[in-house]
């Protein structure tokens, strides 16, 4: 029987930060480096306690799991994260840009502000967590960042302005530091479609998201890690961004 590439403790010796590792995607991007053999730092904002319940079940695998609180919304606080990811680890080559906010704005209450806070949140964080780690990164020898953008990005999600604008951003920004961060440091994105039902959704979007996808069906947030995996494996792909997405950004 054949074996997967990604068994066993490939990432052994590496040491993560994932943003919004609380619940939901987070966590399972978290689990799954874990499972491969990196060490792995939890941001959360408010979640402590699903922060925790992640760090448990990774420190059952004899893996490190540093649980980091933030604010994204805060320049300071963003760069002061990676600062402490890097001091709990003993240094910091993987950076996974996973949280962000997803809130409907219809265009009867739309203002600047949502605009304002979803650009805050969403992009300048992975400005600012990519160009703090990534120095430190190329300083040291090298790492990897991965980014969750949305194929909203492309096919934006109506009665959502500010979250799709925020992504079309992160996906720039995953082309614009896979270049300045070259050679030592490589940058990829990954383009979820519908994964998991969100608060914010009006009745039936969820439903209709499915039904857009040439599968006709959910993705699972460990559709997004594997995907995440497939990039640190992938020693000759930068400032790619894959869709995983179900076939809605061809249906």
């Amino acid at each position: 029987m054949a074996h997967s590439p990604f068994e066993g403790a490939w990432l052994q010796g590496r040491k993560a930060l994932v943003t919004g590792a609380s619940q939901r995607i987070g966590r399972a991007l978290s689990l799954a480096l874990a499972r491969a053999g990196a060490d792995v730092a939890l941001h959360y904002r408010t979640d402590e306690a699903g922060a925790r319940e992640t760090a448990a079940y990774i420190s059952d695998m004899e893996r490190r799991a540093p649980v980091l609180q933030a604010d994204l919304g805060d320049v300071e606080a963003c760069e002061g994260l990676a600062s402490a990811a890097h001091d709990a680890l003993g240094g910091l080559d993987i950076l996974i840009n996973n949280a962000a906010i997803f809130e409907r704005t219809p265009l009867e209450t739309l203002t600047v502000h949502d605009f304002d806070r979803h650009t805050q949140i969403n992009a300048r964080s992975v400005y600012a967590l990519t160009l703090a780690a990534g120095r430190r990164m190329k300083a040291e020898g090298g790492g990897d960042v991965v980014n969750l953008v949305c194929i909203s990005a492309w096919k934006p999600y109506p009665d959502y302005v500010p979250y799709n604008a925020s992504k079309a951003a992160v996906a720039n920004l995953t082309r614009s530091f896979a270049k300045v961060l070259a050679p030592d440091v490589r940058v990829n994105g990954i383009a979820p479609g519908p994964i998991l039902p969100a608060a914010s959704e009006a009745p039936g979007q969820g439903e209709q998201a499915v039904a857009d996808t040439l599968l006709k069906r959910w993705g699972t947030p460990e559709d997004i890690a594997g995907a995440c995996l497939f990039f640190l494996r992938a020693r000759y792909v930068t400032g790619y961004t894959l869709a995983v997405d179900g076939g809605r950004s061809i249906a």
